[in-house]
């Protein structure tokens, strides 16, 4: 049988410099070797001509610095110490400097008796992603607290708080005690006093059918009024209001809380829907010397007239200062009662003078007690007019925390403030540090860390920065020509 393979066909078919070509698998390895730095450096090319900096980043920055988080320069910049010779240090991992941190947020130490000031980076630590650098955890401030040591041996706080639940103590507010600012525990009853120096009845003003109530519907509408089968009664939120930012109360105010619907200020029957300003005694006696010399100006041209008859204003005028004892009428007329009741008239107008300081003295006797003593505490001298304290109601009754109503809104006021069973004016309606617990309780509820109530930073003593940066050199980094910039306000 004829073979049909010999060996110069096999050899036909090798070729013979096959050894000279490079193989598939090392040719993709060169190809590899070479082209991916090659790539990658056109990458980073672009990258840079871009202003690109995302390669650099460790991570995501927090919220609020999140505009101009590509652009690491803007905290890693080289940073000169005040004492330190020579260029300032540069490099490509520059750590972030103290000095980067208080461009923008320059602010006093934590106490000034302290004995450890923790670095910014310390506690808030960026490239965690969008996260809110403020809130941190408990250890940050349990690092001092928990034993606390101060360079005095002094402080007035508690040495030792582990956590909102362990070692915390009851909350504690600001008294005056005379000339003197105490600081006095919501459990210390037999100190705690509220000396705002004003008269209220927290459980009367709860009341249903309170006088003035159906007029302050008529006035104002049924905001800040409740409808119970008793009748039409006063909410929590007509007289305490939140203010602008919705986290704190506003103050109380007369003209929009207490008067005119329920607390006027009248003074004189015979002077129908006159109403003193509420203001100082000396501004009251002003108005009152002002309405009765116009009063009396008034009715003098119907002194020297004659005979009866008019139009209805004639008669109603007429009819007045018959009533003020200005002009004789052929009868004495029945006199109306109105709030303030009638009162004794002088028989004799003797002069202008005289007359209008009667008038005074007998309105200012009305007004100051049965009005503004009714609410105020007058101090009275002889001959001299009363002196009214000056309500003192804090606007912020812990002063060294912060307290958010807007987000508490979901809650009743009662809740928290045992108002409808205060009767007196000393009464301090803030509830204890046990009410706060139910809601931020220990291994559940809401949020109870140290932040959520407390700041570091005293953010009042906080620069103001007042507006020197552009939109552009906060997007970019990139400083702006001073023919660019907007002006600055107040300027």
């Amino acid at each position: 049988m004829l073979r049909r393979y010999t060996a110069k066909i096999r050899a036909k078919r090798i070729e013979l410099h096959y050894f000279k070509q490079l193989h598939r698998f090392r040719r993709l390895k060169l190809i590899l070797t070479v082209g991916a730095p090659a790539l990658a450096a056109g990458w980073l090319l672009v990258l840079a001509a871009r202003g690109d900096q995302t390669i650099y980043t460790s991570g995501p920055v927090s919220t609020a610095h999140a505009m101009f988080g590509l652009q690491c320069g803007q905290c890693h910049a080289p940073a000169q110490a005040a004492n330190q010779a020579g260029p300032a240090r540069r490099g490509f991992w520059l750590r972030v400097s103290e000095q980067a941190c208080l461009t923008c947020h320059d602010a006093p130490v934590h106490h000034a008796n302290e004995i450890f000031t923790p670095g910014c980076n310390t506690c808030h630590v960026e490239h965690e992603g969008h996260v809110v650098l403020a809130s941190m955890s408990d250890r940050h401030c349990t690092r001092c607290h928990a034993d606390l040591k101060t360079r005095d041996a002094a402080t007035g706080y508690e040495r030792s708080i582990r956590s909102f639940h362990a070692g915390h103590p009851e909350f504690a507010v600001t008294v005056k005690d005379k000339t003197r600012l105490l600081r006095v525990r919501l459990d210390d009853a037999a100190r705690l006093k509220d000396t705002a120096q004003m008269k209220l009845n927290h459980q009367k003003h709860l009341k249903a059918g309170l006088k003035g109530v159906d007029e302050l519907k008529a006035r104002k509408g049924t905001k800040g009024l409740s409808a119970t089968p008793a009748g039409l009664q006063l909410a929590c939120s007509y007289c305490h209001q939140p203010d602008a930012r919705q986290a704190y109360l506003a103050p109380i105010r007369y003209a929009l809380h207490c008067g005119p619907a329920c607390h006027p200020l009248d003074f004189d029957a015979r002077l129908p829907g006159a109403e003193v300003p509420h203001d100082r005694p000396l501004i009251t006696r002003a108005f009152l010397r002002e309405a009765f010399t116009s009063a009396f100006e008034q009715c003098q041209p119907l002194q020297k007239a004659e005979g009866g008859g008019g139009d209805r204003a004639t008669e109603e005028l007429k009819t007045r200062c018959q009533e003020l004892g200005l002009i004789k009428g052929a009868e004495e007329a029945e006199r109306p009662r109105g709030r303030v009741g009638r009162r004794e008239e002088p028989e004799e107008v003797a002069s202008p003078q005289q007359w209008v300081a009667a008038q005074i003295q007998s309105a200012e006797a009305t007004l100051f007690k049965q009005k503004c003593e009714f609410c105020h505490t007058l101090t009275s001298a002889p001959e001299k007019l009363p002196e009214v304290a000056l309500p003192a109601i804090p606007v912020r009754w812990l002063s060294h925390s912060r307290f958010d109503h807007g987000i508490h809104r979901v809650l009743a006021c009662a809740e928290c403030h045992r108002a409808a069973q205060s009767t007196a004016t000393t009464d301090v309606l803030l509830p204890s540090i046990a009410t706060c617990r139910e809601c931020h309780r220990a291994g559940g509820g809401t949020r109870s860390g140290c932040v959520e109530c407390h700041l570091y930073h005293d953010k009042t003593r906080e620069r103001d920065l007042n507006g020197p940066f552009t939109i552009r050199e906060l997007a970019t980094g990139a400083p702006q020509p001073a023919a660019a910039r907007p002006p600055r306000s107040g300027s």
